[in-house]
């Protein structure tokens, strides 16, 4: 199952690594270029992310380093340190380095050292210490599935779960792009032990994925329109939710659901 957590981030890093340091740690580079990372001769793992923040004056440049953790790894200062001295070997840059801990509760791990004329420590983020509505209004899709590991704030799960499908649906086309997160929801919801309040939420989601591949509703005809809708008023989407996923007036949807009830 870690292997599977590794790849939901290891397919959204790159949309998700910056705006999270952005809005959590307040980093916010003027610009950023690839760097090389072929450590693999030395070091077991590839880092997460690593990226040379440049600016117009060079004697400011550093290398961002950020690693997403499910463990709450006891040895993830000896990993963060030989990751710095490798990289500034390489470099000859200063690094500046985040630990997210996705895992369940507050992590325990070191952050810094003090050891003779050593003097080391990086930036740890307990995900679940933050409001989940900070990852909901994101824009970014990758972001958002990150709010089932977050403070939710004396919500009930059903409700979180429930917006953060909302807000996916939103944000994207109804595809296998879609389906993805959703995929990537479920998967994240195991964090939380919350997988069976998610698998019910997103039941009716397929239904999303039989609507498109529907002929009728692929040739855009009204016949076509008015079968998706029904099916998914009957399957207790919100009428404000079939007008946003078939992109049809709210109007039309309120007269489809009064021809149901008739």
């Amino acid at each position: 199952m870690a292997q599977d957590y590794d790849k939901i981030f290891k397919e959204n890093i790159e949309q998700m690594a910056l705006p999270l340091a952005e809005k959590l740690l307040a980093i916010r580079p003027e610009k950023l270029k690839d760097i090389s990372v072929d450590l693999q001769q030395t070091i077991e793992r590839k880092p997460d992310f690593i990226k040379k923040v440049v600016h117009k004056d060079a004697t400011k440049d550093y290398i961002l380093h950020i690693e997403f953790q499910v463990v709450d790894e006891p040895k993830m200062l000896h990993r963060m340190l030989e990751y710095y001295a490798l990289m500034f070997r390489k470099h000859n840059l200063r690094l500046k380095q985040v630990v997210f801990y996705i895992g369940e509760g507050k992590a325990k791990m070191l952050t810094q050292i003090n050891h003779n004329e050593l003097n080391f420590e990086f930036s740890l983020v307990n995900v679940q210490e933050i409001a989940y509505t900070e990852f909901l209004n994101s824009d970014k899709p990758e972001e958002v599935i990150l709010a089932i590991l977050a403070n939710f704030q004396n919500k009930k799960p059903e409700i979180v779960i429930q917006s953060i499908l909302q807000r996916i649906i939103n944000l994207t086309e109804p595809n296998l792009k879609q389906l993805k997160y959703v995929r990537q929801l479920e998967i994240l919801s195991l964090l939380r032990d919350l997988d069976k309040e998610t698998l019910n939420q997103t039941k009716n989601m397929a239904l999303i994925f039989d609507i498109e591949k529907d002929h009728l509703f692929k040739k855009g005809e009204g016949k076509g329109i008015a079968i998706a809708a029904k099916r998914m008023l009957l399957a207790n989407f919100t009428i404000q939710q079939v007008a946003d996923v078939l992109k049809v007036p709210k109007e039309m949807v309120e007269e489809i659901a009064k021809s149901i009830k008739k």
